[in-house]
């Protein structure tokens, strides 16, 4: 027979669990599915927001340096050349299918939905595009540069501040081909020229998300980057929840098309025979 623990080691059992239970009690309620307010997909990989409705909500201003707007110019020069194309007919464009978005367009013009599953050592945001940011709120401090790397989703330290969670984030590159840095990009209605702002790979990004009301979330970000941005840069997104749906559906970029589009949501549908 075992010997029976003693009087000081059940205290001490009892004292853990109960600072556990008391971290879990603390967190706020989540659940569910969310999607961003404004960024409505259409089926044919555009937004039905107007671009002037989008950077109105999130008060878009990028306080830039006169090279980084130089830079902004040119690529908006390029789109609109391209827009200009389908009209006339010489470029029939297309659907885009992104499966990666990474951040901070996940958070910011993303249509996917995603959840939230807050721990008292780690919040994780796991989107329908499969991708997953990883908030450690554990007490840790970003690694050193010997074993940091830049990714399309930085890395990410936080902490709770009462029930907002407050998110540092750095060594972000972008999700797509041809840039060391990161950029955030506003998408509008179909065939609207995007606006972009573009960040060095060392720009700074802290958020605090927290609940405006019970089916509403807000995610205030400050972006600091003095290689392109002459201040702080302000955006403010929010969330609802979403009804229609009551589990995570993946979006199937790859394959079979499950999860079409209606009326600017997606659905479900039986596997095709």
């Amino acid at each position: 027979m075992s010997p029976r623990p003693s009087a000081r080691a059940a205290a001490a059992i009892l004292i853990a669990c109960a600072a556990t239970t008391g971290a879990w009690a603390q967190l706020p309620d989540w659940s569910g599915q969310w999607e961003n307010v404004g960024a409505t997909p259409s089926p044919d990989g555009g937004f039905y927001e107007p671009l002037e409705q989008v950077l109105k909500e999130l008060q878009w201003s990028p306080p830039n340096k006169p090279e980084a707007q130089a830079a902004v110019d040119r690529v908006v020069a390029v789109q609109r050349k391209a827009i200009e194309a389908m009209h006339a007919g010489i470029d029939p464009g297309g659907a885009v299918t992104a499966c990666t978005f990474g951040y901070p367009t996940v958070m910011i013009e993303s249509p996917l939905m995603f959840e939230i599953l807050p721990t008292p050592k780690e919040t994780a945001l796991i989107f329908s595009s499969r991708e997953i940011r990883h908030v450690y709120t554990d007490g840790r401090a970003h690694p050193g540069k010997d074993d940091l790397w830049p990714t399309p989703w930085g890395h990410s330290i936080g902490h709770w501040e009462g029930q907002t969670l407050v998110i540092d984030t750095i060594a972000v590159k972008s999700a797509f081909p041809g840039r060391q840095g990161s950029a955030v990009i506003a998408f509008g209605g179909i065939e609207e020229v995007q606006m972009i702002a573009f960040l060095s790979v060392d720009a700074h990004f802290v958020e605090r998300i927290r609940m405006l009301d019970k089916d509403h979330l807000e995610d205030r970000i400050t972006i600091i980057d003095p290689a392109n941005l002459t201040e702080p840069w302000h955006l403010s997104r929010t969330y609802r929840r979403v009804t229609h749906i009551d589990r995570m559906v993946y979006e199937d970029c790859e394959g079979e098309e499950r999860n079409p589009i209606v009326d600017g949501k997606f659905t479900l549908t039986p596997a095709q025979k």
